[in-house]
């Protein structure tokens, strides 16, 4: 049985929905851009005078920063459970290979 139908098979009698491989890589590149242009635009406020930065300009890299960040994990966690999905898959259809009876000869 390919790997691909033992996926299904799990997704199946559990109840899961498949999860995007493309959606998960997309998460990580938004978040990863996400942190790093917060890093940017705190280096920029915190290069000026700290008369001309008002106390509320900080919120935006800070936020861009965690939510960056969270979005980056989220991604790669996203993965993770692809990964854990395959490898229950496999070890789910060994153990039924295991426990088929073997077959008879004539």
């Amino acid at each position: 049985m390919p790997p691909d139908d033992a996926l299904e098979r799990l997704h199946r009698d559990l109840g899961l929905k498949r999860l995007s491989a493309v959606w998960a890589k997309l998460e990580i590149l938004i978040g990863l851009l996400a942190a790093a242009v917060g890093s940017v635009v705190a280096v920029r406020l915190a290069a000026r005078p700290e008369t001309e930065v008002p106390e509320w300009a900080w919120l935006a890299p800070v936020l861009l920063v965690a939510l960056g960040g969270y979005l980056a994990l989220a991604g790669h966690r996203s993965h993770l459970y692809q990964s854990n999905n395959r490898l229950v898959a496999h070890l789910a259809e060994l153990i039924r290979s295991q426990h088929q009876p073997a077959e008879k000869g004539p």
